[in-house]
C-alpha cells in the first residue's frame, strides 16, 4: 500500500485538508499551525516508511543557518521515497529550503506561483493540491 506523509506548519494542515479531501488513501498528517522548524524537529515520526511526503515548513522561522540545520536534521528523520518540499511566499525562506531539498534531490513547489491574501497561506488550498496530484 502507498503510504504518504505530510509535515509541517498551518500551510502543511491546509494542504493536508485539500488533498485528504481529494485522494482515496488518506496522507497521514503532521502538522499544527504556527509550527517553527524547531518545533518540528522534536516530533516524533512514525517508524514506517513513505512512498511520499510532503514537507510545508520554514515560514514561522527566520532564514539562515540554524533554520538550515533544523530543515536538514528533519529531512534525514523522515523514511521516504520523494519529498515535495512547499517553498514560503517569504523570499529568504524559500532560499533556505530549496537549499536543503536541493541537498537531498528533493522536489520542490513554490507557493510564490499561488494567489495569496496574506503572503503566507494560499488563497486556494485547492490549487496546491490540483498541482501537487498531478
Amino acid at each position: 500500500m502507498f503510504e504518504c506523509l505530510i509535515l509541517g506548519d498551518s500551510i502543511g494542515v491546509g494542504t493536508a485538508q485539500a488533498i485528504n479531501a481529494r485522494y482515496a488513501r488518506q496522507c497521514e498528517v503532521q502538522a499544527v499551525e504556527r509550527a517553527t522548524a524547531e518545533q518540528i524537529l522534536g516530533w516524533r515520526r512514525p517508524p514506517k516508511s513513505f512512498g511520499a511526503a510532503i514537507f510545508a515548513m520554514g515560514s514561522n522561522d527566520t532564514a539562515g543557518t540554524a533554520l538550515a540545520r533544523k530543515l536538514l536534521s528533519i529531512r534525514a528523520s523522515v523514511r521516504t521515497r520523494r519529498v515535495i518540499w512547499l517553498l514560503p511566499y517569504a523570499r529568504q525562506q524559500a532560499y533556505v529550503v530549496s537549499s536543503v531539498a536541493a541537498t537531498f534531490g528533493d522536489e520542490t513547489l513554490d507557493l510564490a506561483r499561488f494567489p495569496s491574501r496574506d503572503r503566507i497561506h494560499p488563497a486556494s488550498y485547492g490549487d496546491v493540491a490540483r498541482t501537487l496530484l498531478r
